[in-house]
């Protein structure tokens, strides 16, 4: 039963995140990345899921998180800004490790393309992981395809933003060799995550709309990103 509920939760995890994974490729259509290139980072963001959870995990206990306890607005501002940069980095030098000396990372849109899919990866960890808790607790397979509709505008939306920013702040790095361009990219990407998790923790559907908004704009700002970094002939220097 077990193993059944396991191929069902991998099947509808990995639905949603394909439909984004679809979409942001068609973005370098021009000159796509190699197939095999696109699953490494993807599997790569996979992989990382069980260091990510180790890390955060370690990170509430040295905070002296308890999750039975009642838990102020504060430390909750701290939880949800520790996770948002252990995941962001986690998949940023992941990236990093993975791309060096990699002649197929040779244009500044591929950072972006790169980083998305990475965190895809992880997107679709989280995913199965959702389904699967949710049918062993006895839920019914529906409830957990409307949680997963719920990722799909959210989570793992929020995933692929917050790393898209990095990912375009990384490419004018490489482009203008600026390491502040970087630093700001961590930031604004680890602030994104931040700032949408913490409204959905303490507002819940009262900021749905707003958050909403935010995640569109910020897809905006990205397509915007790579239709400039499209008409970069510059190659990059990593």
């Amino acid at each position: 039963m077990a193993s059944l509920t396991l191929i069902i939760s991998s099947i509808c995890g990995v639905l949603p995140v394909s439909l984004w994974l679809i979409f942001f490729l068609w973005q370098d259509v021009k000159k796509p990345e190699p197939k095999r290139w696109i699953f490494v980072l993807f599997l790569v963001g996979m992989l990382i899921t069980p260091l990510v959870y180790f890390l955060e995990n370690s990170y509430l206990k040295l905070i002296g998180y308890k999750e039975e306890a009642t838990v102020s607005i504060f430390m909750t501002i701290i939880v949800y800004f520790g996770i948002a940069v252990i995941e962001e980095l986690a998949k940023f030098f992941s990236a990093t490790l993975i791309l060096k000396k990699n002649k197929f990372f040779d244009e500044a849109i591929d950072a972006m393309i790169y980083l998305i899919v990475l965190s895809l990866g992880f997107g679709v960890v989280e995913n199965i992981l959702v389904v699967y808790e949710e049918i062993q607790n006895g839920g019914y397979l529906l409830n957990a395809i409307s949680i997963l509709s719920l990722r799909f505008i959210g989570a793992n939306l929020l995933h692929a933003l917050s790393s898209g920013i990095i990912g375009y702040f990384w490419a004018l790095k490489l482009l203008k060799g600026k390491k502040n361009y970087l630093y700001w990219g961590i930031f604004f990407g680890i602030l994104l995550h931040w700032l949408f998790n913490l409204a959905i923790i303490l507002f819940g559907g009262e900021l749905v709309l707003f958050c909403s908004l935010v995640l569109f704009l910020t897809a905006v700002f990205l397509l915007w990103a790579f239709d400039i970094l499209k008409q970069t002939e510059k190659p990059i220097q990593y």
